[in-house]
């Protein structure tokens, strides 16, 4: 009995086969993503330029992140300042205490900012105005808005909301350095979990690429 015809079909088998290659393909690492767009380094730079030396160490490095990094940290920047004040003006209002900051100038600058956007709005009458000569004498009698303001009880009531404000914002001001170092801190997370899947969904709804 002869085996060359399983033999030569065994060889017609392998004859149609291909050596098996290998090939190794080396991945290369993602590119980093594009820095941010002018405008937001351009705001980013100008609050930089604002602040303190010892400050900007924290600040400065973001003026070369990507878009979503500004865009996050500028948020959350606001966020701890609005927040705060909120809470404190609330706090202030129903524990009827105010701490005395009248001699910050952070105060008075936000006194009269808030009393012009409150008349503007219609929100406090023409003639309500903080009597800041009373506020400065040293008097420690009575609660700050009976010195602040002499007058009818809306009068009062808006004197009061604007110290409230002031006096929340005053505060805030003060904790600049920690908002800072907590804004940065933040700022990845931030970035990765909030901003940048809000931003995807909104590019996919709204259909821009």
């Amino acid at each position: 009995m002869s085996t060359q015809r399983p033999i030569l079909r065994l060889t017609n088998i392998f004859s149609h086969l291909k050596p098996f290659s290998r090939r190794y393909t080396s991945t290369s690492p993602p590119p980093p993503p594009p820095p941010a767009p002018k405008n937001l380094r351009a705001r980013l730079q100008k609050f930089n330029d604002r602040l303190p030396p010892f400050m900007r160490a924290y600040t400065t490095p973001l003026l070369g992140a990507p878009a979503t990094h500004v865009t996050s940290f500028l948020i959350l920047h606001e966020f701890t300042a609005i927040v705060p004040i909120v809470g404190l003006m609330a706090a202030f209002h129903y524990g009827n205490w105010l701490p005395d900051l009248t001699a910050s100038e952070s105060f008075q600058m936000a006194t009269q900012r808030f009393q012009r956007w409150l008349r503007k709005k219609g929100w406090a009458d023409a003639d309500t105005e903080v009597d800041f000569a009373s506020l400065q004498e040293g008097e420690e009698e009575g609660p700050l808005t009976e010195r602040a303001v002499a007058g009818s009880d809306t009068q009062m009531a808006g004197v009061r909301l604007v110290l409230e404000y002031a006096t929340a914002y005053t505060v805030v001001k003060f904790l600049l350095p920690l908002r800072i170092a907590a804004s940065v801190w933040a700022t990845p997370w931030f970035a990765r979990v909030v901003f940048g899947p809000l931003r995807n969904r909104a590019r996919a709804i709204f259909g821009k690429k």
